[in-house]
């Protein structure tokens, strides 16, 4: 999806025909409501079904989303697809990564980082493969035979995710199940805000305001209100201890550090895929191949790094600073390609090469990072729900950076955010000493 979806939006042939501001702000909206959702993916297992079923629910409407758009259904069938994958998204993402901190539970922290550093690697690893194929599918079949391919791979693994012995061994029911009374509570509340979501809907329709631009930015905004209010709730728990207390607002200035980092790194999706597509040199291999670098980047380099965190003893805040700097610098080396590549003139691979190198080796300082320390600074009954709040910072950061990049283009746009980005890096580097000694190492 990641290789073909913005290609195939500004497709005025056999795609949608979207602007490429526009459809750059798109994809950033479904990359980042694919993490939006596992707030509530991760709250659904904790509180009513258990990790594994929840996983499983969202893997069926992952496969249904594909064929949604396989189907060549216009515009509608692509908005569909996009909202089902993005729901079973929600519903995978969380509670596959809880199920390795259970796996892991009692080991050390050190072994614990390196088991989620190779589970990063072989979710990329994956990727990979469906990069390499769906894309070509897609530029020499069609857009239709490249989603077919999807739902076959989603359908595959859905098969395997039912026979793994290990993750059967696993209890499957909810942490802390949901009472009558909170159910009959959370209902209410459901039924309100279902209500009042269409309300504003209908009345924005009416009145002109409901276009896809403004849908975007309101929803960038959701963003950042929803995980400062579940943060908020969180630190209002009254069972939490001082420690716990503690944790969590150390946990608030990762998941802002967070936020810096993924502002830039689902850009490779959309823009940094039409830049390629119009300036850079892919030596005979598909554009849609660029976006395999860094799932290669990633997999080379995550068993070095698990061993590296075996042995090597740094603390979370000062990998999340690392990730930050290395991150900022991979767009300070866009911009500084984008200033070659004026007009016709195509650079060279190699610049895309570099990119990728600094972005997935920030990645792995700080995704698995993040990951990790969601399992370790969880409160009693709410690990998934945690680890789903981090994926909020995913999604806060694909809103943000998408916005940004449907107003500023080009050198501008890479300047801006890579720059953001080191700062940011810096900052959390100075802080490191306290935030240390905040999140217990």
């Amino acid at each position: 999806m990641r290789a073909v979806l913005a290609l195939f939006l500004i497709d005025t042939a056999d795609g949608l025909g979207m602007s490429k501001t526009t459809a750059v702000g798109l994809v950033g909206a479904y990359l980042s409501a694919c993490y939006l959702t596992a707030l509530p993916g991760g709250w659904i297992a904790d509180r009513l079904i258990g990790a594994r079923r929840a996983a499983l629910v969202g893997g069926v409407a992952i496969l249904a989303g594909h064929i949604a758009l396989a189907l060549e259904a216009g515009a509608a069938g692509v908005y569909a697809g996009l909202v089902l994958i993005a729901a079973g998204t929600g519903l995978q993402k969380p509670n596959m990564t809880a199920m390795v901190g259970k796996l892991y539970a009692r080991q050390a922290d050190g072994e614990r980082d390196a088991a989620y550093s190779r589970f990063y690697a072989s979710i990329n690893a994956g990727g990979l493969a469906a990069t390499l194929l769906v894309g070509w599918l897609g530029l020499h079949f069609g857009w239709n035979v490249a989603f077919a391919a999807a739902a076959v791979a989603m359908a595959v693994s859905l098969i395997v995710f039912k026979l793994s012995g290990s993750l059967r061994e696993l209890a499957d029911g909810p942490d802390r199940p949901l009472s009558r009374a909170e159910a009959h509570t959370l209902s209410v509340r459901v039924l309100l805000a279902v209500g009042a979501v269409l309300a504003i809907g209908v009345a924005a329709r009416t009145t002109g305001m409901l276009t896809l631009d403004r849908t975007l930015t309101a929803f960038a905004a959701l963003t950042l209100l929803v995980p400062a209010v579940c943060i908020g709730r969180l630190l209002r728990r009254k069972d939490l201890d001082t420690r716990e207390r503690a944790g969590l607002r150390a946990y608030a200035k990762l998941f802002a550090a967070a936020i810096a980092y993924f502002c830039i790194l689902d850009l490779a999706a959309s823009s940094v895929q039409l830049f390629a597509a119009d300036h850079v040199d892919m030596m005979g291999l598909p554009v849609t191949w660029q976006a395999a670098l860094n799932p290669i980047m990633t997999v080379a380099f995550a068993g070095v790094l698990a061993a590296v965190w075996r042995k090597v003893k740094i603390s979370a805040p000062a990998k999340f600073s690392t990730g930050l700097v290395l991150g900022g610098l991979s767009f300070l080396l866009l911009a500084l390609a984008a200033t070659r590549a004026t007009g016709g003139t195509h650079i060279s691979l190699l610049w895309l090469v570099g990119l990728y190198v600094l972005l997935s080796t920030g990645e792995l300082f700080l995704a698995p990072t993040g990951l990790s320390i969601s399992h370790k600074l969880a409160p009693a009954g709410a690990g998934s729900q945690l680890t789903g709040i981090f994926f909020l910072a995913v999604a806060a950061g694909d809103a943000i950076g998408s916005q940004v990049a449907t107003h500023l283009t080009g050198a501008a746009l890479y300047l801006t955010l890579g720059g953001f980005a080191v700062l940011a890096g810096l900052a959390m580097t100075a802080a490191t000493p306290r935030l240390r000694l905040l999140t217990g190492g």
